[in-house]
Order: C-alpha cells, then sequence, then structure tokens
C-alpha cells in the first residue's frame, strides 16, 4: 500500500512541475518581434504630418455634450 502512494506523490510532483514549466514558459514568451516591435505599437503612438513633426491638434474627447461644454464654459 505504501508503494502506492509514493508513486501518486512522484506523479503528481511530476504533473505540477511539468504544469509549472509550461506556466513559466508561456509568461516569458513575448508577442513582440526583436528589433521590430509590436505591430499595435504603431496604432497607439501620436499622429505626425509628412515631415515626421507631431500634430498640434487637440481632439474632442466626448465626455460632455455640446450643451454641457457651453454651460461649464459659461461659468469660467
Amino acid at each position: 500500500m505504501a508503494y502506492s502512494t509514493c508513486s501518486r506523490v512522484k506523479k503528481l510532483t511530476s504533473f505540477l512541475l511539468f504544469i509549472g514549466l509550461i506556466g513559466a514558459f508561456s509568461v516569458t514568451q513575448s508577442s513582440c518581434k526583436t528589433a521590430e516591435g509590436c505591430q499595435m505599437e504603431g496604432k497607439y503612438q501620436a499622429k505626425t504630418d509628412k515631415n515626421g513633426n507631431l500634430s498640434t491638434k487637440k481632439g474632442k474627447s466626448g465626455l460632455w455634450s455640446k450643451k454641457q461644454q457651453k454651460r461649464m464654459s459659461k461659468g469660467k
């Protein structure tokens, strides 16, 4: 009976070690290529004009409606 318990413990230990190694390997892998960067980075970068200068345009957040914006600007 003691032999089967020892066998179970060894199997459980090896299984947990295997799962741990797979988990560690998957966490350390990067989806970005070396020296190329991530494909999604370009999507979130600031817009530039044809000369490479950053845009000076202000964006609209859409947080408040036009009516609420007018009310707030009157209060200043």
